[in-house]
Formats: C-alpha cells, sequence, structure tokens
C-alpha cells in the first residue's frame, strides 16, 4: 500500500481570477515508514531508559546495603583478630613476664640475670604493641560505654600520630545506638581524622556532637583546605581520599543518613555526617544483657577443691580464689600463690557465674578477679560477690592497663586493680597487704 501526498495549488490569471487548478502527487510511502519506525524506536528507547534506571536504582541500593555490610564485617573482623590477640598472644606474652618474675626471685648469676632482663624488657614491649593492636582494632571503650566515649579515646589516640584533636560533646547526652550504627560512625570519624594526619600540613582537628530533634550531627573540622581537582595533588592520595569519602557516604545512605563535606584552599575542611535517631533508640547495653543467672549450674567446672576445707579451714593461711578464664593464667597465678606457705588456693573459676558461685561456696579471704570473662564479666561478678559477701578481699587482673577500667573495677568493690603482668611481683605482696589492713580495720571496730 502506497502513501501518497497530494498538493493541490490555484492556478489565476492577470487580474488574479482563479482560472484553474494544479496537482501534484507523490510517493511519500518511504518517509511514512520512517517516520513509523522511528516513533516505535522511541518507544523502545523510553523503555529501555525506564528499564535501565530502574536496574541502576537497584544496583545502586545493592551497593549501599554492600557498602554497609563490608562495614559490619570488617568490623567483625577486627573484633575477632583483637579477641585472638586478647586471648591467647597477650596472654602469653603475660605468662612469659610471670614466668620471668618468678625465676629472677630464685636468685642468678649477674650475667644469666641480664639476659632475664632484657627478655623481660623485650616481652614488656611485645606486650605493650599487642595492647596497643587491641585498641586500634577494637576499643573496648565503644562497645562499654558508646559513642562519646569512643570518640574521647579516639582522640587521645590521634595522638600518636601527631594529631591534636578537640572533642565537643554535650554533657547530658541522651543517646543509645545499635551497635552498626555506633561502629559505623567511629569509623567514619576515624577515616577523617587519619587522613588529616596523613595527608595535612595543620595537625589539628574538632570533632563537634550535637543531637537536636531526635537527628545525630557529627562534624570534622581541620583548617587544612583542598581543591580536589587541583592537579598538585597526588593521584594516589585523591584516589584513596575518594574512595573512603565515597565508602563513607554510601554506608552513610544505608542507615538513611547523609555525609556531607565541604572543603577548599585556605577556608579549610568540613565534614557533616547526620544519622536520625528516631529508629536507632535500643534498650541498654547489650554487655549487662550476657550476664547468666546465678541459680544456672555452669558446665565444665574446673576446680581444685578440697572438700575438707569447706569445713576445717587452717586461720593461720589466707585462702585465694582464682578467677580467669584462661587456663594457662590461671596455673600461672596458681604457681605464685602456690609459692607462699602462708597462702593456700582455694579453688579455681573460669568465669564471673563460677566465680559468683564459688564465692558462696567457699567463702574465701582473697578473689584473684580477671576483668574479661565469658557468660559474665569480672566487673559484674564483683558487683554481685560484694553484694552478699563485702568481707572478701577483691583484688582486679587485667591485660589491659587502663584508667578507665581501673575506676569502673574500684567503683564494683575491688580492693586493688593490677595489670596481669605485674602479678610475678606484687601479687602476693598485694593481697598480705590488703588482708592487714582488713585485719587492722576490723580490730579497730568496737566488739
Amino acid at each position: 500500500m502506497l502513501d501518497i501526498s497530494l498538493t493541490v495549488s490555484p492556478l489565476v490569471d492577470r487580474e488574479g481570477q482563479i482560472v484553474g487548478a494544479s496537482k501534484i502527487a507523490r510517493d511519500i510511502t518511504e518517509r511514512k515508514r520512517t517516520e513509523r519506525r522511528l516513533t516505535q524506536f522511541t518507544a523502545e528507547l523510553e523503555q529501555r531508559v525506564v528499564e535501565r534506571t530502574a536496574e541502576l536504582v537497584q544496583s545502586e541500593n545493592r551497593l549501599r546495603t554492600l557498602a554497609k555490610e563490608l562495614n559490619l564485617a570488617e568490623q567483625r573482623e577486627r573484633t575477632r583478630l583483637a579477641g585472638e590477640l586478647h586471648d591467647y598472644l597477650a596472654q602469653l606474652l603475660v605468662l612469659g613476664r610471670i614466668t620471668l618474675g618468678q625465676v629472677k626471685r630464685t636468685g642468678l648469676p649477674p650475667r644469666v640475670e641480664g639476659f632475664v632482663k632484657d627478655t623481660d624488657e623485650a616481652l614488656d614491649k611485645a606486650l605493650t604493641y599487642c595492647r596497643t593492636l587491641m585498641a586500634e582494632l577494637n576499643p573496648p571503650v565503644l562497645q562499654r560505654e558508646g559513642l562519646p566515649a569512643g570518640l574521647i579515646w579516639l582522640a587521645d589516640d590521634m595522638k600518636r600520630r601527631g594529631l591534636a584533636v578537640t572533642i565537643e560533646i554535650p554533657e547530658a547526652v541522651d543517646m543509645s545506638l545499635p551497635e552498626d550504627r555506633a561502629v559505623l560512625l567511629f569509623q567514619s570519624i576515624r577515616e577523617l581524622l587519619i587522613n588529616v594526619a596523613k595527608h595535612c600540613a595543620i595537625k589539628t582537628a574538632t570533632v563537634r556532637m550535637t543531637i537536636e530533634e531526635g537527628v545525630l550531627c557529627l562534624v570534622v573540622r581541620d583548617e587544612n583546605g583542598f581543591d580536589p581537582t587541583a592537579s598538585a595533588v597526588p593521584a594516589d592520595t585523591l584516589l584513596s581520599s575518594k574512595f573512603g569519602l565515597f565508602s563513607i557516604r554510601e554506608r552513610m545512605k544505608a542507615l538513611n543518613g547523609r555525609f556531607d563535606i565541604q572543603s577548599a584552599p585556605g577556608q579549610g575542611t568540613t565534614a557533616t555526617l547526620v544519622l536520625p535517631l528516631s529508629s536507632t533508640k535500643v534498650s541498654s547495653s547489650e554487655s549487662r544483657a550476657t550476664a547468666s543467672s546465678i541459680g544456672a549450674r555452669p558446665n565444665g567446672l574446673e576446680r581444685r577443691v578440697q572438700n575438707s576445707q569447706l569445713h576445717q579451714q587452717d586461720t593461720k593461711r589466707i585462702r585465694v580464689l582464682l578467677a580467669d578464664d584462661h587456663t594457662l593464667l590461671r596455673q600461672g597465678l596458681l604457681s605464685i600463690v602456690s609459692a607462699y606457705e602462708h597462702l593456700e588456693v582455694a579453688g579455681e573459676a573460669s568465669d564471673g557465674v563460677e566465680a559468683v558461685e564459688l564465692s558462696q561456696r567457699l567463702c574465701p579471704d582473697v578473689i584473684v578477679m580477671d576483668i574479661n570473662m565469658p557468660r559474665m564479666d569480672g566487673i559484674e561478678a564483683t558487683r554481685r560477690i560484694k553484694a552478699k559477701q563485702p568481707e572478701i578481699i577483691i583484688i582486679g587482673l587485667s591485660v589491659n592497663q587502663s584508667a578507665d577500667i581501673a575506676e569502673r573495677m574500684k567503683a564494683a568493690g575491688v580492693t586493688l586493680y593490677l595489670t596481669k603482668e605485674s602479678a610475678a611481683d606484687a601479687l602476693c605482696q598485694a593481697i598480705e597487704a590488703a588482708v592487714r589492713e582488713k585485719k587492722n580495720v576490723s580490730d579497730l571496730l568496737p566488739t
């Protein structure tokens, strides 16, 4: 079938009168066919654009979710590695220092004593480095006390990188974040500060936290402005920075938040993270919820308990209960205590629940309490023991040298807080001093 275009034009004479008409017929079949094809192609193109746009939106959502999952996977791996360092390497280093401490008391030739001293110093440096790695991988304060305390710790940690960080946090912060959100914000702030420490000339920064109308805002400010398009900036620095900023932005979007950064030479850089809190409220810290019921019977108890000791206690000897989830460390502590005739190991507990139970069964004079233990940590165990048996002396031990942990342990009721590597030299003396002080106090009380 042909498509015809008919054009009719009037014919006029000299006076302007129409005297006829001319007709021109043209075959426009090919043009019409082209127009129909163009219309069809346009419709198909629009449909493909709609489909591709939907696919891009889905891909963006998947990438955003993946960024969030990668962040959580990274944190899980950090937690696992920190746990491995704490539960194995740090404990072995501590055990080595405890053993060397016992060796030094045996009386050694001067030359051997020098070797022992050098070895002890090497172990001390290794333990310090191990503690640093554990804190960098998974700061305990972030899990225990939340994001504000974690940021304060981060500011102190940045001093090692030569960066002075000022933290501005409201005095009363009513905020409870799920772990994934707290970790994401903490790691994002950490990445931003590390960028300042690595690439910027002015080694100062400010982190400000505000909470208004259910929205958490974190602002990282430094005086080092930059132009991302400047050719003077090294390509590898730009690439790593852009990738880090892109990662932070996508992770924030995955949590319905946002990340903005403003920077210009001579005007400094301001990075802002905004996260709604309305959907992030949770109950109290999960760490407290992990404490098991005291009435439950523990499985696989490792005890060195003589039944006769329950009824016939030698009042001249100080009875000590050792609570530590690491068997090697308990054995090391046992060897220290057993070396003194007037000290006696009444029993052993491998976690906080066992420590509470055995304290009630054995009524020891002293409990040597590890801080980090499964089922119930040493702080909660101390709190429960002191509530029912305030006369028991509790000495806290930990691999970590932390003023914060020491304060929390003392608030729970410990008499003294020691690091584990100092146990060889100080533990028994601390036990004796605590018992003497308790006896002196009781002698002064009216009968």
